[in-house]
């Protein structure tokens, strides 16, 4: 315990170098801890992209393209199916709801989404259901009603009673407007930092008729034709536990040629896919640790010379080599104990203040919390990393003749 004193007196007696030894550390390990938890954040926030949806239901082919052309509204949503089978869907007992999506209109690059109103009531986002900051949800199939996610209200600054003209077609291509027939804009979604804050949302019957009028004539609405066609379903069942069981159902419908995606197991599979960059990151965070790890020990190091007559003084009064060795190293030890707090600290700091920006402009959920295992174990290899480099300086020290301490060389 009295070495332990001493290595703490001896460190406040030199709080200059090592506090800046200390806040190195500290923010080398706030990066180290930063990436880690913004790496299990932005998985779990990924997974949780579309939530409160059991089951994604499209045409057989890619799970993965299902995924990202219903949900990411990315690629082109070529396949489609009957839009009809919601009434087969229905008819499954565990069933509780199905929402439709049509896909391959825009406005201004964003993508446009035929839906109905169980979309705003049901579909969540990041695990929260979906809010409409200004206006109202589509309440009426046949009405000229859009409803905006927050990117696009405000990237393109329209706001409530704006009036739009959707055009056929996604992408960068050319498209055809419906500028005789425009739709009125009635709500803007609350920010969720998922892909619905992209996207525009307007009724399936809006969508049918926009691909059912004849060029150059008026929009008119009608009842859904029985021919009309979406690109998925999004499905909610009574209870998970039923799960596969629908599956099966769905899988055993004549001539339906179907498939039913778990969103979330989906949505793993595609992150998976971003494996290589996500070690790249780790990467460079034990990089800028370990560079700091070598300058500590390079600080240590210099210092040494200048504690000649402190360490000689030590050993005069019947400190043994090994005690030397030792006091060394639990200074390295208190400094990179301290850096670690302070880093953590600074961590939960920077996540508190900037967890609602995080959420809404980047769509990652992270809150303030105690490190999980993964952390202690990085934090663990961080400590025993930098006693290993401690034992350089601590060796010097231990190999200081007495006679060098008490009568250091003339310059």
């Amino acid at each position: 315990m009295i070495w332990l004193r001493l290595a703490i007196q001896s460190a406040l007696a030199r709080k200059g170098a090592l506090l800046i030894m200390v806040l190195s550390t500290a923010i080398s390990v706030a990066i180290l801890l930063g990436v880690l938890k913004i790496r299990d954040d932005a998985k779990t926030s990924f997974s949780n992209a579309i939530s409160g949806v059991d089951l994604v239901l499209g045409s057989k082919g890619s799970p993965a393209e299902l995924i990202l052309y219903s949900v990411f509204h990315l690629g082109k949503p070529t396949n489609t199916i009957p839009a009809r089978l919601d009434r087969d869907i229905a008819a499954i007992t565990a069933v509780d709801w199905i929402v439709p999506i049509q896909l391959g209109d825009s406005y201004r690059n964003y993508p446009v989404v035929g839906t109905n109103t169980l979309f705003f009531e049901k579909v969540k986002a990041q695990g929260r259901p979906l809010v409409i900051q200004t206006g109202k949800a589509l309440t009426s199939p046949e009405s000229f009603d859009v409803v905006l996610g927050s990117r696009v209200a405000k990237s393109l600054g329209l706001t409530i009673s704006n009036q739009i003209a959707i055009a056929h077609g996604s992408g960068s291509g050319p498209k055809k407007d419906h500028s005789d027939s425009p739709f009125k804009v009635v709500g803007i979604l609350a920010p969720t930092g998922t892909p619905i804050d992209q996207a525009l949302y307007i009724s399936t019957q809006a969508f049918d008729s926009l691909h059912d009028a004849q060029d150059g004539s008026q929009l008119q609405f009608a009842k859904l034709d029985p021919n009309s066609r979406v690109n998925a379903f999004f499905i909610g069942l009574k209870s998970r536990g039923s799960i596969f069981s629908v599956r099966r159902q769905i899988d055993d419908l004549k001539n339906a040629n179907l498939m039913a995606v778990m969103p979330g197991v989906a949505l793993d599979d595609l992150w998976s896919t971003m494996e290589v960059a996500e070690n790249a990151l780790i990467l460079i965070a034990y990089g800028v640790l370990l560079t700091t790890i070598l300058g500590i020990t390079a600080t240590l190091l210099i210092a040494l010379d200048n504690r000649r007559r402190e360490l000689a003084i030590l050993r005069a009064i019947g400190a043994k080599p090994p005690q030397i060795l030792l006091f060394i190293l639990m200074e390295a030890f208190l400094v990179c104990i301290v850096g670690i707090l302070a880093g953590w600290v600074l961590l939960q700091a920077l996540i508190a203040v900037y967890a609602d920006p995080l959420r809404t402009e980047w769509g990652v959920v992270s809150s303030v919390g105690l490190p999980n295992t993964a952390d202690l174990i990085s934090l663990l290899i961080v400590l025993c990393t930098v006693l290993l480099f401690a034992t350089i300086p601590a060796a010097k020290a231990y190999k200081m003749a007495l006679h060098d301490g008490l009568n250091p060389p003339s310059p």
